[in-house]
């Protein structure tokens, strides 16, 4: 079952000042140990069987999916879609092409905030610096569509910039780039602001668990103390988990996530819940790319 995303203040300090609420350590749940992932369930109502399917995130109550597809309806690469249901029991309706989001090039690996309202993504479109840039928009509410697209150029760079996750309520991003300061082809970097809003902070790499290879597709836990991610560390790509005590400490040993991962072809594209407890992804464990979901 899908929970609703609660939201929850900082609980460290990386770089920002106190809040009255830190007091209340509403970040206590994310030192909490979760339990084993269900087996993977295709979402089948979803999934074109004539093309691949990735990207996907699910707004906080469960009712509204956006993920990416070059099915039949694609201007260009891969668009934006959007399939929605009338509460997180019911089945998911028949996707619909997002139009103002969409374009003849490439957009890929989505990201929602809380309210739902903000969409982030990576695109290739007329206006990138790079390879591909991060972009936002907006939308009043979610009934209506998308406002105008905007390229986010305080973080981005003429490499290529993909992966947003927003935690610490929108004053942290993490996202993955191959610019030159990290350790690998493509890191995992951290951008801060001190309010939605406010102008980011130059981004910067973290240590682990950026290696000399590719860390890609990261997802930060509200609070930052949890990052799941994907990695070629053997023969395929897979998902991986490494936890830290506060923001201030550095985070620790990473580990494969066995019950999501399957041994022969890839994973990518995990996105969580903010209780962390349903998680949804794409594989090519079908044959194709194809859309799945697990909960725990």
């Amino acid at each position: 079952m899908w929970r609703a995303l609660v939201l929850l203040a900082g609980c460290g300090r990386f770089g920002f000042e106190p809040r009255p609420d830190d007091v209340l350590d509403r970040c206590a749940a994310e030192h909490e140990e979760l339990g084993s992932w269900s087996p993977p369930r295709l979402l089948a109502a979803v999934n074109d069987p004539t093309t691949g399917d990735d990207d996907p995130v699910i707004t906080a109550d469960g009712r509204e999916l956006f993920f990416t597809s070059a099915r039949t309806g694609t201007l260009g690469q891969s668009d934006i879609w959007r399939s929605r249901r009338s509460d997180p029991s019911a089945p998911w309706e028949m996707p619909t092409h997002v139009p103002e989001l969409s374009t003849a090039s490439n957009e890929n690996t989505l990201e929602l905030s809380t309210d739902g309202l903000t969409m982030w993504f990576a695109s290739d479109r007329p206006g990138t610096l790079g390879n591909e840039d991060l972009w936002f928009a907006t939308r009043p509410d979610r009934e209506s569509p998308w406002r105008q697209v905007t390229n986010e150029a305080e973080l981005n760079t003429a490499s290529l910039e993909r992966g947003p996750s927003l935690f610490l309520e929108g004053r942290a991003l993490l996202f993955h780039t191959g610019r030159t300061g990290g350790p690998g082809k493509q890191d995992l970097w951290i951008a801060q602001r001190d309010e939605v809003g406010a102008p980011w902070q130059p981004a910067a790499p973290l240590a682990a668990p950026n290696t000399s290879g590719d860390e890609l597709r990261g997802w930060a836990s509200p609070c930052g103390l949890e990052l799941y991610f994907q990695a070629s560390r053997g023969a395929t790509m897979d998902f991986y988990l490494v936890r830290r005590g506060s923001l201030d400490e550095p985070f620790g040993p990473e580990r494969r996530i066995d019950e999501l991962s399957d041994a022969i072809e890839y994973d990518q594209d995990l996105r969580l819940s903010g209780d962390r407890r349903h998680a949804v992804f794409s594989s090519g464990r079908s044959g194709r790319g194809d859309l799945y979901e697990s909960s725990r």
